[in-house]
């Protein structure tokens, strides 16, 4: 959550500098809503009741947002989440929760006695018969305030999430396919200032 809230700030400051805003960011051309509305609910339920419930929840949860970004694939940004969010849920589906590698915890400076004791539910140790460990919680981010391990579709899903924010918030967020199918104008390329004739040589 660290890593995402980091890019966020970035993608905002990047798009206030270049001129954009949040009301920009506002109109991006978004379909089907009410899918990211039912991937918190099954997130949430997965979350409260715990047990296997937990990977399904979370596993529908991440099937409902990626048909969301599907269905969105003409914003910019969209193909990271849905590759992000797909790899978390293939691994904690594979697993049962999201293994966690305690090198890593050791460089990031994260404590991991929840982890060693089974008090966190959602995460357990690496180890030798951890399955798609590769897509686990093995990339360290030791920020000065909350050090943290991500997983590669964390990462996928920050990258994501940040260039859709900074992208859009200058109205460059869509592609021209789906500004069409709005029915929106494309923007239209600064014209090039006209070639000036080559002065006579004097030959005749």
């Amino acid at each position: 959550m660290s890593l995402v809230l980091v890019v966020l700030a970035v993608a905002l400051s990047l798009g206030w500098a270049r001129g954009g805003s949040l009301d920009q960011l506002g109109t991006l051309p978004l379909r089907s809503r009410r899918l990211v509305v039912g991937s918190l609910f099954a997130q949430l339920l997965g979350t409260v009741v715990g047990g296997p419930l937990y990977p399904l929840g979370l596993a529908v949860s991440a099937g409902l947002v990626v048909w969301f970004l599907a269905r969105n694939r003409g914003i910019r940004g969209t193909g990271l989440v849905a590759l992000g969010l797909l790899g978390n849920a293939l691994v904690v589906g594979a697993n049962g929760a999201m293994p966690v590698s305690l090198d890593a915890s050791a460089r990031s400076g994260v404590g991991i006695q929840d982890l060693l004791t089974g008090a966190d539910a959602r995460h357990e140790p690496a180890g030798q018969d951890t399955r798609l460990r590769w897509l686990s919680d093995v990339v360290p981010v030791p920020l000065p305030l909350r050090p943290e391990v991500v997983s590669p579709g964390d990462v996928l899903v920050a990258a994501g999430l940040g260039q859709l924010v900074a992208l859009g918030m200058v109205g460059a967020g869509a592609t021209s396919a789906v500004l069409q199918r709005q029915g929106r104008p494309r923007r239209a390329l600064p014209a090039l200032p006209p070639r000036r004739a080559a002065p006579p040589t004097g030959r005749s």
